[in-house]
C-alpha cells in the first residue's frame, strides 16, 4: 500500500512539474523562478450613492382601505421595502421624506438610510387627512435638493399620490432640469381613473428614449416590488411589463 501512495505522489509530481514547464519554459540558469499573483479585480459600484426624497401624499382619500388597511399604509410599506432594498445595496445613501396634503412638510430631513428605526419612526406618524396640493410637495422636495447641488450623487424622487390637485409642472420642470433630479412618480388608487394620469406623465421624468417614468399601482404588494426594484437602478423599465 505504501508502495502505491509513493508512486502515486511520484506521478502526480512529476505532472506538475511538466505542467509548470509548458506553461512558463525551463528556468534560465542562475534565475530564480518566480510566480506572481493575478491583480485583484477592479471593483466597480453598480449603484452610485444616492439622496432620494420621497413624497407621500397624505390626503384624506389616502385612508381609503383598498390599500389594507389603507392607501397610506401601503406607501409606508412600500418606502419601507425600498429602504431595506437600497440598503443592501449601497449602504451609504441618504434619504428624506416629505408629506403633502394641502400643505407639505419635511417629515425626516436627509439622514443615512441605514438608521432604519428612525426612518420607520418617521413613517408611522403620518396620518391622512386635507386635500392634495401635489405642488407643495414637489417644492419641499426642491429644497432638499437645493442644498446638495455639488453632492456628486445620483438624486431621486419618488412621489406617491391618488390625487389630482395642485398644478406641479413650473415645480417638476425645476427638479428635472435645473437640480437634476430623476423622478418616479407612482399613482395609486381602485382604478387609474382615480388620478390624472396625464398630468402625473408630465411631472416624471421621461428618458431620452421616451420611456416615462410613471406608473399606476392597484394593489399593496406590487406597490412594494416597484420600490424594491427602484431602489435597484434608476432606469427599471428593462424587462417592464
Amino acid at each position: 500500500m505504501n508502495h502505491r501512495f509513493e508512486l502515486m505522489r511520484s506521478i502526480t509530481c512529476a505532472a506538475d512539474d511538466l505542467f509548470q514547464r509548458l506553461a512558463v519554459g525551463p528556468p534560465r540558469p542562475g534565475v530564480a523562478l518566480i510566480m506572481r499573483e493575478s491583480p485583484p479585480p477592479a471593483i466597480s459600484d453598480p449603484s452610485p450613492p444616492r439622496y432620494t426624497v420621497f413624497g407621500l401624499d397624505v390626503s384624506g382619500s389616502m385612508g381609503a382601505v383598498d390599500y389594507p388597511p389603507s392607501r397610506l399604509d401601503g406607501g409606508i410599506s412600500a418606502t419601507i421595502a425600498h429602504n431595506d432594498a437600497r440598503t443592501r445595496v449601497c449602504p451609504g445613501d441618504r434619504i428624506a421624506i416629505v408629506s403633502f396634503s394641502d400643505v407639505a412638510r419635511v417629515v425626516l430631513p436627509l439622514t443615512p438610510i441605514a438608521n432604519r428605526r428612525r426612518i420607520t419612526w418617521a413613517l408611522r406618524r403620518l396620518t391622512a387627512s386635507g386635500g392634495t396640493h401635489i405642488a407643495a410637495g414637489l417644492q419641499a422636495i426642491a429644497r432638499i435638493f437645493e442644498n446638495k447641488r455639488s453632492s456628486g450623487r445620483q438624486r431621486h424622487a419618488i412621489l406617491l399620490t391618488d390625487g389630482h390637485g395642485g398644478e406641479p409642472l413650473e415645480e417638476a420642470k425645476r427638479l428635472k432640469e435645473e437640480l437634476r433630479v430623476v423622478v418616479d412618480v407612482v399613482g395609486i388608487g381602485g382604478s387609474p381613473n382615480d388620478v390624472n394620469e396625464e398630468l402625473l406623465r408630465q411631472v416624471a421624468t421621461t428618458d431620452p428614449d421616451g420611456f416615462c417614468h410613471y406608473r399606476f399601482i392597484d394593489d399593496p404588494q406590487t406597490l412594494s416590488e416597484h420600490y424594491s426594484q427602484l431602489a435597484q437602478t434608476l432606469f427599471w423599465h428593462e424587462g417592464r411589463k
